[in-house]
């Protein structure tokens, strides 16, 4: 052993694994900046686009007729997300956003504008003023300032889904119990309440959005074939409005998922509510708008099924609760109950 104390102490350099860590995280990093590629283009050798990287030659995005980004009557200052200059689709989250996120993309394709926007949880100054709106225990984390909008800008009618329009939406009380479900309402009392007023706990809203629209019953389905094409997605965006985890006993969340294409859009409103031991519930909304016809179709599908069903689906899988927390897959096992079907024009 060397003791001489005049030695520098050796000093040791940087390992690779700690280079391919550093590298696999600006990796990742950049991942949730690149637009969504088309399934037509996977197989291309072409680099994916990023808020870093360019295509050889490229200098600006494709050319789509009748595409504006941002909308044509969003102000340029308050969105951020530019249009990928290798697929031209709207760039979520911006190049520029910084944490928390506060993006506000949109874009116009023909006579529709498409606006998102997402924001934090509500603080506890906003909570606290929502007080006189509601009279029940609002769901633990509100994403209260997120929406997505669709307008139809030469009649200025439009159709929004956001989560405090939902939550008026619930009905007054739940016939579903756990076994703690007495003691855990108590616990979710008002300091200045001696009693509860019933209300529905599991927060299984009914929302099909809200807007100017005129809906007429109908039979027409979505076109499914047409949304299975490879077409180009020029806007991809999705957010929680609301989530709740029911005192341990499950999950209550409502989130918002759009893509457009040049020739349509797509949007999926849906409630995923999940009680350990008592029942798996879905409630979606899609919305199909046509933008060669201006049609609007909308969907308002439910489906449930007892936990204990859906439960012994997993048995000859190797995760199960990662599945019983995967809503596609539930969603792909759970019986419809009811499906209504609407169409509507602007003009």
């Amino acid at each position: 052993m060397d003791n001489n104390p005049r030695k520098p102490p050796v000093r040791r350099g940087i390992q690779t694994v700690e280079v391919s860590s550093a590298q696999a995280l600006i990796d990742n990093h950049l991942k949730g900046r690149r637009g969504p590629v088309p399934v037509s283009s996977m197989a291309s050798r072409a680099p994916p686009p990023s808020a870093t990287t360019r295509p050889p030659g490229a200098t600006k995005a494709p050319a789509f007729a009748n595409v504006s980004v941002p909308a044509r009557s969003h102000a340029k200052e308050d969105c951020h997300n530019p249009q990928c200059t290798h697929c031209g689709s709207v760039i979520i989250p911006s190049p520029q956003s910084s944490l928390p996120i506060r993006d506000q993309p949109s874009i116009s394709v023909k006579d529709w504008s498409i606006y998102t926007i997402k924001r934090p949880i509500l603080s506890s100054a906003e909570l606290d003023a929502l007080e006189s709106r509601f009279d029940f225990p609002l769901p633990e984390m509100i994403f209260g300032n997120n929406y997505v909008k669709l307008v139809h800008d030469p009649s200025s009618k439009q159709i929004v889904f956001n989560a405090l329009d939902a939550l008026d939406t619930l009905e007054p009380s739940c016939e579903l119990k756990v076994a703690y479900h007495e003691e855990w309402l108590s616990s979710r009392k008002k300091m200045n309440e001696d009693i509860l007023k019933p209300y529905d706990w599991t927060y299984s809203t009914n929302y099909g959005g809200n807007g100017d629209f005129d809906w007429q019953d109908t039979e027409e389905e979505l076109p499914i074939a047409k949304l299975l094409q490879p077409d180009p997605i020029l806007f991809f965006d999705e957010s929680i409005l609301f989530e709740d985890e029911l005192g341990d006993n499950g999950i209550s969340m409502l989130s918002t998922k759009i893509r457009v294409m040049p020739t349509c859009l797509l949007l999926l409103c849906r409630l995923f509510l999940r009680i350990d031991d008592v029942i798996f519930r879905i409630r979606d909304t899609r919305v199909y708008v046509d933008f060669d016809t201006n049609r609007i179709l909308r969907e308002l599908k439910y489906q449930e099924l007892d936990y204990p069903s859906v439960l012994a689906m997993t048995a000859k899988t190797s995760d199960p609760k990662k599945l019983l927390r995967d809503a596609n897959w539930v969603s792909q096992k759970l019986p419809v109950i009811s499906c209504r079907r609407q169409v509507a024009s602007p003009e």
